[in-house]
């Protein structure tokens, strides 16, 4: 056989090991070449912990060296681990043992063996360095009996409160949230606690269910552009919560006496502390129309605000299409103002400024109107369409 083929047909038996056990508990690092060095270190780990599964998949994949050579196949073996918490660090961890591997021993396939979906994983990773032929996955037996059931289920609850990865969500967590009962009871009473309760779930559950914890971590790469438009977001966000703010305390302001300090208190004073629903009904558009009194300025400058930063952000980065839409969104904003203004005046004052309020809103959206189709006919006059295919 010529080298160029003995060279063709070598392969790489890649054993991974995602969250590095075998780095921790043998101390070993990563990548460990050859059969000699792997079997040193799935006895090591088997010796540290000889519950892990990790040493029988390092064992499983000498086996598979052990019959593949047998067969005359030229190949090597080759243990890579991750990190602890795995993700992105974790694959890129292997991907470089791999890579270095691969520059001492140039193989032209690969075989992966993992102890789980986790080590499957990481198959797109490993096949765009070197191709992957094979997959196999070590499962470890165990007897049917009640009393090894019972056995294997004392094992994963030891691991459930020895392990650090898995200790801090089934002990400290709730140990937290009892504290934390025990504080509020104490301090607010008991009455406080089933509230803070659901305020404390109701976040958790915001949190997870927008990746606020990922994109507080994707801060790390903002860019100064970035930072910028984060930071005009948030004040934006915070200018329109102080306008809804606005709008709403007036109603809340008392009276002394007959003499109220604004429109809005002296509605309040009218409705009493208990209204009916025909009452709030009767007085409804007076309530929207202060509100929009007291509320619409911050609201329009927050929203401004925001546009205007996303406007700055997409002019410095380069080729941004999104430009004029914020121009058209600007223009938009500005022109609703003056209907808007009048609509709470019209609410206000039972209609007495209709047809004043009626011919500014004609007027305003025509204008929104005919520049926002004007710059859209502009903007999708200049895009680049695919030319369709002539026969």
């Amino acid at each position: 056989m010529s080298s160029e083929d003995s060279e063709s047909t070598k392969t790489l038996i890649i054993c991974v090991d995602r969250d590095n056990d075998v780095g921790l508990k043998t101390g070993i690092q990563t990548p460990i070449v050859g059969k000699d060095a792997c079997l040193n270190a799935a006895s090591r780990l088997a010796m540290a912990d000889p519950e892990e599964a990790d040493a029988n998949t390092i064992f499983a994949a000498v086996k598979q060296y052990d019959e593949l050579m047998g067969k005359g196949q030229e190949c090597e073996v080759v243990v890579v681990g991750g990190v602890f918490e795995r993700g992105v660090e974790g694959d890129r961890k292997i991907r470089r043992e791999v890579a270095q591997t691969i520059k001492g021993y140039p193989a032209k396939e690969s075989v992966i063996i993992s102890d789980g979906v986790e080590g499957e994983e990481v198959v797109p990773i490993i096949n765009a360095l070197v191709p992957v032929v094979s997959i196999r996955r070590v499962i470890i037996k165990h007897s049917k009996s009640v009393e090894e059931s019972y056995a294997v289920l004392g094992r994963y609850f030891k691991m459930l409160f020895l392990d650090p990865r898995y200790a801090r969500y089934a002990l400290g967590v709730p140990g937290i949230i009892f504290i934390g009962i025990v504080l509020i009871d104490y301090f607010f009473g008991p009455g406080a606690v089933p509230l803070v309760l659901i305020g404390l779930i109701g976040a958790a559950f915001v949190i997870r269910g927008f990746d606020v914890d990922r994109r507080i971590e994707g801060l790390r790469n903002l860019t100064s552009a970035g930072y910028l438009r984060l930071l005009g977001t948030t004040t934006s966000a915070f200018i329109v919560l102080a306008g809804i703010i606005a709008g709403v305390t007036p109603f809340f302001t008392p009276c002394l006496g007959d003499v109220c300090p604004n429109p809005a208190a002296a509605i309040a004073n009218l409705l009493g502390p208990n209204p009916s629903f025909s009452t709030v009904l009767l007085w409804m558009p007076k309530i929207i129309g202060r509100f929009i009194e007291y509320s619409q300025i911050y609201v329009w400058i927050g929203l401004g605000l925001y546009i205007m930063v996303a406007l700055v952000f997409n002019i410095l980065r380069p080729k941004s299409r999104h430009i004029i839409r914020n121009v058209i969104a600007l223009i938009v904003l500005g022109l609703l103002y003056p209907p808007v203004f009048y609509l709470s005046e019209t609410l206000v004052s039972n209609a007495s400024s209709l047809d004043q309020f009626v011919a500014i809103s004609m007027f305003a959206l025509a204008v929104t109107f005919a520049v926002a189709a004007y710059l859209y006919y502009r903007i999708t006059k200049r895009r680049e369409y695919p030319k369709a295919i002539q026969v």
